[in-house]
């Protein structure tokens, strides 16, 4: 009798594991210095907490390229915009071009971090200049941005990578 209910027990857990949503967790943050924000204030001067689960800010300090993904609400939106097939006709396209891109860079051991498209990115540089850009106002789904702390950040066409980087790192 207790071994049927182990039996109905894993079950049940395994369905449950199976049907739970998978969050994505932007790659190769531990190079990286993330900022959470925890609490706001509203009107009323009423602290109030929010997810701390929520990267708001990323802050890039190193040689770095930054990958740049639509989330899931910008490509629904996108694909109501273009239609769904032409949407991932472009997309095929796109994520070739990221892959021959990241090819590149890790050929040249830079660090590449995947981050999705709705945050905010602090290039800290060695004069002080820091660079602040906020993701979510962009237009394009994917892109991509070099950084060096001696340099201002670029944002490169992924369809010429190669020569882009050799270029911003000559």
């Amino acid at each position: 009798m207790m071994k049927n209910y182990k039996s109905v027990f894993l079950a049940f857990f395994t369905l449950i594991s199976c049907n739970q949503i998978i969050n994505h967790k932007e790659d190769n943050l531990d190079s990286v210095t993330t900022i959470l924000e925890k609490k706001v204030e509203n009107n009323k001067n009423d602290t109030v907490e929010i997810s701390k689960n929520r990267i708001d800010t990323i802050v890039v300090k190193n040689q770095t390229a930054i990958i740049i993904e639509p989330t899931d609400k910008q490509i629904e939106k996108r694909k109501k915009e273009v239609g769904e097939q032409d949407f991932y006709i472009g997309a095929d396209d796109y994520i070739w071009y990221l892959n021959e891109s990241y090819e590149i860079f890790r050929k040249n051991k830079l660090n590449v971090l995947n981050i999705k498209n709705d945050k905010i990115i602090k290039f800290e540089m060695k004069n002080g200049n820091n660079t602040i850009l906020e993701l979510n106002g962009e237009s394009e789904l994917w892109q991509i941005y070099l950084f060096d702390p001696n340099l201002k950040p670029k944002k490169i066409h992924m369809t010429d990578s190669e020569n882009e980087y050799k270029t911003y790192f000559k």
